[in-house]
């Protein structure tokens, strides 16, 4: 067990299995938990949408202002403030105290994202390698996916004379939270650096690199659509599409296995040497479904839509991140992986909040968003892929 304790590598590995399993449980249930306590699907939007925006103020005060020989316990105080805040939740389920549900709820989502976001500077102090950040990768997504697994399994069913409802889900994610919290506790991890951020030099390394701030606006484009759309999936799934909870939970998790899947196969087997062939498949068709379902107003072409989104999710994510981040100095690559964030936050934020003022609209005024923001953001980024040729 001491080896274990000792085995640096292990410890953050586990660390992440454990909060996985405490975003894997909670995070996908999080609107439906809102819902059930009387709060309206707008309203939900309002309060994703303002977490996220919370969320990039704090992460933003994280990577200039706490040295990397702070980190650790940077991140342990915003897992604690998690858990009391999650339990604070816990207690506020089917009340009448709307204002403090939102309020609190504003953090919950912003403290859990920053932990996230903190996870791969803190994992530079341990290795570098990119076999850890290779099982970093796997061991996130596989737990959260299993945490979402069990409570669809779990979820309106009784254990000890309880029904496992989204209370439940909302109290096992602070339990993993704690967990989590006493492993990264034990994690050892020596820094003597204490220098911080120097803004001015990475402001004028991205000065000189013009294209750097072309590719952050189409990331924060591409966000924005896909909110639009998915910022509330099981919303989407259960309330308008008509799906039950369990099955709407399977089809994500079953969607989102087979996207990993296909990213995998597609970067191994099915890349094509032309960008522009590759962005059409990610983002150009969507514009095509967009159109179909702006034309017909259908329901079923709007689920083979949403189907196609998911399953695309994650395949040629090279196009234009991983390229950036792979070729960007390695000294400025920390910064640009937090404005990557950033910006996916805020495309989040003002995307979910399009997704709350159209989602009881028909399906046509629902799609409408995406569809004219998509075609604004394949121009962008049709022009990024010549330019990045000559970063």
């Amino acid at each position: 067990m001491l080896k274990l304790k000792e085995n640096k590598n292990f410890c953050l590995l586990f660390f992440l299995a454990l909060f996985g399993l405490s975003i894997g449980v909670f995070d996908n249930y999080r609107e439906l938990w809102m819902n059930a306590n009387g709060l309206s699907t707008l309203t939900i939007s309002h309060v994703i949408s303002i977490s996220y925006i919370v969320t990039v103020f704090v992460l933003f005060y994280f990577t200039v202002k706490v040295s990397q020989k702070k980190l650790k316990i940077g991140i342990l105080i915003a897992l604690l403030l998690n858990m009391i805040v999650g339990t604070l939740l816990i207690c506020l389920n089917q009340t009448t105290h709307y204002f403090w549900m939102k309020f609190l709820m504003f953090f919950d989502i912003a403290l859990s994202q920053l932990v996230l976001a903190s996870i791969y500077p803190l994992m530079m102090l341990i290795d570098k390698s990119d076999e850890l950040y290779t099982k970093k990768s796997f061991v996130e997504t596989f737990f959260s996916k299993l945490g979402f697994l069990v409570v669809a399994l779990l979820l309106g069913k009784t254990i000890f004379h309880q029904v496992v409802d989204y209370n439940s889900c909302l109290f096992l994610s602070v339990l993993f939270s704690f967990l989590s919290f006493f492993v990264l506790l034990s994690l050892s991890i020596t820094s003597n650096q204490e220098e911080y951020f120097d803004l001015k030099k990475t402001v004028h390394y991205f000065n000189k690199n013009k294209v750097l701030y072309h590719f952050l606006f189409t990331n924060l484009l591409a966000d924005i659509i896909w909110s639009s759309i998915l910022g509330m999936p099981l919303l989407l799934l259960i309330n308008t599409l008509h799906f039950s909870s369990t099955v709407a939970s399977y089809l994500l998790l079953g969607l989102g296995i087979l996207s990993s899947i296909l990213s995998m196969l597609i970067v191994k087997y099915f890349r094509f040497s032309n960008d522009h062939i590759n962005l059409f498949i990610k983002f150009g068709f969507r514009i095509f479904l967009y159109l179909c379902v702006f034309m017909t107003n259908n329901v079923y072409v709007l689920i083979c839509t949403l189907f196609y989104l998911l399953l695309f999710d994650q395949p040629y994510g090279f196009i234009f991140k991983s390229y950036f981040i792979n070729h960007i100095e390695e000294k400025h690559s920390l910064f640009l992986t937090t404005l990557c964030y950033c910006t996916s936050l805020i495309g989040k934020a003002i995307g979910t909040m399009l997704c709350g003022f159209v989602f009881y609209k028909s399906y046509r005024i629902f799609i409408l968003p995406a569809f004219l923001i998509s075609i604004v953001h394949y121009l962008f980024a049709t022009r990024l892929i010549e330019k990045k040729k000559t970063f």
